[in-house]
C-alpha cells in the first residue's frame, strides 16, 4: 500500500489524500513506522491515520472462525473508507480508493477454472458494495511482492 501511495502522490501530488486503517491487527508500532518513512520519502504526503482498534477489538471478540474473522475485517474496512471520506468532506462519487492489493491476494482468493477452490478470501479482492459510490484502483493487483519491492 506505501508504494501505490507513493506513486499516485507523485502522480497526484495534494489531490491525493492518503489515510491508513489502524486495526490493532497490524505489525507492533506499523501505522507510526508507516507514517514516519513516508513523511521521510515522500515529502508533502500527509498521510491520516484513522484509529479503529476499538472497533476492530469489539467485532472480532468471542469470533474463531477464520473466514468469519475475515468477513469482518472486510465489513469493518469498508465503514473506515466511507467515515474517512465523511471526514475529509469529500463527495464519495468523485473519490477512487486506492488499495495496494497484490497477486497473490488475487490468487488466494479466486477460483479461475476447473475444480480449484479458494484458498481464503482477503479484506482487499472482491471490490466494494455497491452502496459505495467510490472506485476502486489497485495499480499493484498483477504484481509479486519482489516485482513491488523493484519498482
Amino acid at each position: 500500500s506505501s508504494v501505490a501511495a507513493a506513486l499516485v502522490f507523485k502522480a497526484c501530488k495534494d489531490k491525493f489524500r492518503p489515510f491508513m486503517v489502524d486495526t490493532g491487527l497490524l505489525r507492533k508500532d506499523e501505522a507510526v513506522l508507516v507514517t514516519k518513512r513516508l513523511e521521510e520519502h515522500i515529502p508533502g504526503m500527509k498521510l491520516m491515520v484513522i484509529d479503529a482498534k476499538k472497533e476492530f477489538y469489539t467485532a472480532l471478540a468471542g469470533v474463531s472462525d477464520p473466514e468469519k474473522k475475515r468477513k469482518i475485517i472486510g465489513g469493518l474496512f469498508i465503514d473506515c473508507f466511507e467515515k474517512a471520506v465523511n471526514q475529509m468532506g469529500l463527495k464519495p462519487e468523485e473519490c477512487f480508493l486506492l488499495q495496494g492489493t497484490l497477486y497473490p491476494d488475487v490468487i488466494e482468493s479466486t477460483s479461475y477454472r476447473g475444480p480449484s477452490t479458494i484458498i481464503k478470501t482477503h479484506h482487499n479482492v472482491g471490490g466494494l458494495p455497491a452502496r459505495m459510490k467510490m472506485e476502486l484502483i489497485e495499480p499493484l493487483r498483477l504484481l509479486f511482492k519482489d516485482e513491488v519491492r523493484a519498482l
